[in-house]
């Protein structure tokens, strides 16, 4: 809460001072023009000032003269109050000079929580804004920072695992420390699935950077999300029925025609039915929904497989966060694929959210109707 500037004894005084002075001296002013206007008057032979205030009906009344005398009073004591009054404004802008140069020497963690007249007023809410937004603009920062580090950690070490088993057979090979040819196959072949891992990691490096960059933009097209899901589910057919799975399509209406750039929701979708069927153990069925309303297209990815636990469905969008890491090793995966998926979801104008329970675990996506900003037709 803003607070009210108190002034100091010594403050206090001068504002006195200054104040009596003032209206003292136009006494003194009053004093000099009434002796001025005696001595003309007087040199002319004509009535002298104090004549004026004489019950002289025929030229001034008395009455008239005390409201002349009662205006002159009010305007000096205006014009005293006025001084009075631009000496505390500048009481106040020293306060206000004092509290910028405190934040200015310690940190912006702090606003200027003075109450000043409406003119200085204006002024400290613009500093207070200016403080805020700089503030924001360097946890901004800082918190770009932090990811950046965050990110080159998480890369180091997801590059180093492949990077190290790569290196170690490939060794073995070069020293010639191996029995046979089927031995040199079994390590060359470890290498290559290693590679593998690596490439996957920096394609979605790549593809992560891409959707994050302040520029990029989409490419929009109209097309029918119903037959999309229906698209979806013809190429997954095979790796489903491997898994043991069965996935369902349903659309409401029958025919959804909206905006959207084709080959990055379809690599959302890929993300969203991969992470389905590495992480949904135990699952039969995989729903693809979708329905329109009039404001906006909902559409669900969901499977009956193992619950997702509480406590990771607030990180599950993080970049490289794998829920559990026994099953990042049997699944493999960067752990980028969820942050893709949000990141594209986001460029469309849209959100995407997770449910988890012991029925189904579902990822579902809001699109709105209307066209996002950063698109191009």
């Amino acid at each position: 809460m803003d607070k009210q500037i108190k002034l100091n004894d010594k403050e206090k005084g001068v504002l006195l001072i200054e104040g009596i002075g003032t209206f003292l001296l136009f006494q003194v002013i009053n004093v000099i023009l009434v002796m001025a206007s005696n001595l003309f008057f007087g040199n002319n032979g004509q009535k002298n000032f104090f004549a004026l205030i004489q019950m002289d009906m025929t030229h001034l009344s008395f009455l008239r003269v005390v409201l002349l005398f009662a205006l002159v009073l009010i305007l000096e004591l205006f014009i005293s109050f006025h001084v009075v009054m631009k000496s505390y404004r500048q009481f106040q802008m020293k306060y206000i000079e004092r509290e910028l140069s405190r934040i200015a020497s310690s940190d912006l963690n702090q606003k200027i929580e003075l109450h000043v007249n409406h003119n200085l007023q204006g002024v400290v809410d613009n500093i207070n804004s200016l403080i805020a937004n700089t503030n924001e603009h360097i946890t901004e920062q800082r918190r770009s920072e932090e990811s950046k580090d965050e990110l080159i950690t998480n890369v180091s070490h997801d590059i180093r695992t492949p990077l190290t088993s790569i290196i170690g057979y490939l060794g073995l090979i070069e020293s010639r420390n191996y029995e046979d040819l089927d031995q040199i196959l079994k390590y060359t072949h470890i290498a290559y699935n290693k590679s593998l891992d690596m490439q996957t990691l920096v394609n979605d490096l790549f593809e992560y950077a891409n959707v994050e960059h302040a520029n990029s933009s989409l490419t929009m097209t109209k097309f029918d999300m119903a037959q999309m899901l229906d698209q979806l589910s013809a190429d997954f057919e095979l790796e489903a029925n491997k898994r043991g799975m069965e996935i369902v399509v349903k659309a409401e209406p029958e025919k959804i025609l909206m905006s959207g750039d084709t080959d990055k929701l379809g690599r959302v979708f890929n993300n969203l039915i991969m992470n389905a069927f590495k992480y949904g153990k135990g699952a039969t069925h995989l729903w693809l929904n979708a329905k329109q309303t009039p404001q906006e297209v909902v559409v669900s990815v969901a499977n009956n497989g193992k619950p997702i636990p509480k406590e990771s469905l607030k990180n599950l969008f993080d970049r490289f966060y794998r829920v559990e890491d026994s099953r990042s090793k049997e699944t493999g995966g960067t752990g980028l694929g969820l942050a893709i998926a949000q990141s594209m979801v986001k460029m469309h104008g849209g959100k995407i959210e997770v449910q988890s329970n012991k029925e189904r675990t579902a990822f579902i996506i809001h699109f709105p109707t209307k066209k996002p900003k950063n698109s191009e037709e």
